[in-house]
């Protein structure tokens, strides 16, 4: 490159530009920029580091701990009351869809079938949580936690229904509370916060779903792992994906994602009776039972009957030993002026439609068919049209 140049300076700037002769091709090659040292700062040219978490601090992480420690007092509890917990807080479609106990799916989080199925999930909590919660923030991680909890016990409990109506099942542990947690970080390590990607949440849903089922073995509840690790992969990609400027990372949010997970806790194991007897499981079948009309041209059920104008109802389900199910119902009325003892039992098949009484019973003794008309006619009395 040639030498002879004419140099102007631009001091205000504190750029020297230098420039060839005027005539001579302007060549880009032969442009020097040059900045002057007193005119820069350093400060500015800094490119913005990452910050780094390798560091695992306990004030980083509040929701984890605190979840922690919530599941070990639960389980001292279930060592000191030593009955069976999974029947006053497990999962259980009946209880949950038939006896409207929705609580379960919350207080079944904090309940572990023995000291290793405890120990293994609050190592992997730590383990995934000490990673995520320092990077999200603890209120997002709270959400992430609890909601893909919630998200499993739903899918575990509905679906293994759908999938096998005639086994009654109990579910527990904070399994796919933990998949969430274990499908969020994976994410977040795919992907930088500022720039989430379909396709990183996509690969941590896969990723969980592959590990679920390689983990599959006896009494380990899929489903719910499945559901709780999708939930979580969808959640923090919803939570993260905002570019605008974020109002989940500061003190204000940590103390209300730290009160929360207090309150959360603290229903969570109170709702989940430890230490107390369990209220009666009322089979998918009784509903079947008492969906059913008395008569074929009234809309009165048996139910709707049954327990508005008997005192004490109770609903019972067995299996005799020919193999017919059965439906009982047992309860106390007044009939012609007399207290009386009720009891009726439902035979049928899987096909409602072939629901039928064989037996009726007032006081201990059977009733006929034209009795049996007579009694449930007075009941029923009210509500005819």
């Amino acid at each position: 490159m040639e030498t002879n140049n004419q140099i102007n300076y631009a001091e205000s700037s504190g750029i020297n530009y230098q420039n060839r002769y005027p005539g001579d091709d302007l060549n880009l090659e032969d442009e020097i920029y040059e900045i002057s040292p007193d005119k820069v700062n350093s400060s500015d040219f800094k490119r913005p580091g990452k910050k780094r978490y390798s560091d695992i601090r306990l004030s980083k992480m509040p929701v984890v701990i605190i979840i922690i420690l919530a599941n070990f007092i639960a389980g001292i509890m279930c060592i000191i009351a030593n009955n069976n917990h999974f029947d006053t807080g497990g999962l259980n479609y009946e209880y949950i869809h038939n006896n409207k106990e929705y609580i379960r799916i919350l207080s079944y989080m904090f309940l572990h079938a023995n000291v290793t199925h405890f120990v293994n999930n609050m190592i992997a909590l730590f383990a995934f949580g000490s990673s995520l919660e320092p990077r999200i923030g603890s209120l997002r991680t709270a959400i992430i936690y609890f909601v893909s909890g919630i998200a499993s016990g739903l899918t575990s409990v509905y679906v293994s229904h759908m999938l096998h109506p005639d086994v009654i099942r109990f579910a527990a542990g904070a399994s796919g509370a933990i998949f969430g947690v274990m499908c969020a970080a994976f994410f977040i390590s795919f992907s930088d916060k500022t720039d989430s990607k379909k396709t990183n949440v996509i690969i941590s849903i896969a990723f969980i779903i592959i590990y679920a089922i390689i983990s599959n073995g006896a009494n380990v509840d899929i489903l719910g792992h499945l559901g709780g690790g999708i939930c979580g992969g969808i959640l923090v990609f919803v939570l993260t994906c905002n570019k605008s400027e974020d109002i989940m990372d500061n003190t204000a949010t940590t103390v209300i994602a730290v009160v929360l997970t207090i309150i959360i806790c603290f229903v969570g194991i109170r709702s989940a009776g430890i230490g107390t007897k369990a209220s009666q499981m009322q089979d998918w079948r009784i509903d079947t039972v008492k969906n059913e009309r008395i008569f074929e041209n009234q809309s009165v059920t048996f139910g709707e009957c049954l327990d508005n104008k008997c005192s004490d109802p109770e609903w019972t389900i067995f299996t005799t030993s020919d193999n017919v199910k059965v439906v009982e119902f047992t309860g106390k009325v007044t009939y012609n002026n007399v207290n009386s003892s009720l009891m009726i039992q439902f035979s049928y098949t899987d096909n409602p439609d072939e629901l039928t009484i064989n037996y009726m019973a007032l006081n201990g003794t059977t009733m006929d068919t034209n009795s049996a008309s007579l009694l449930f006619n007075y009941l029923c009395q009210d509500y005819f049209e």
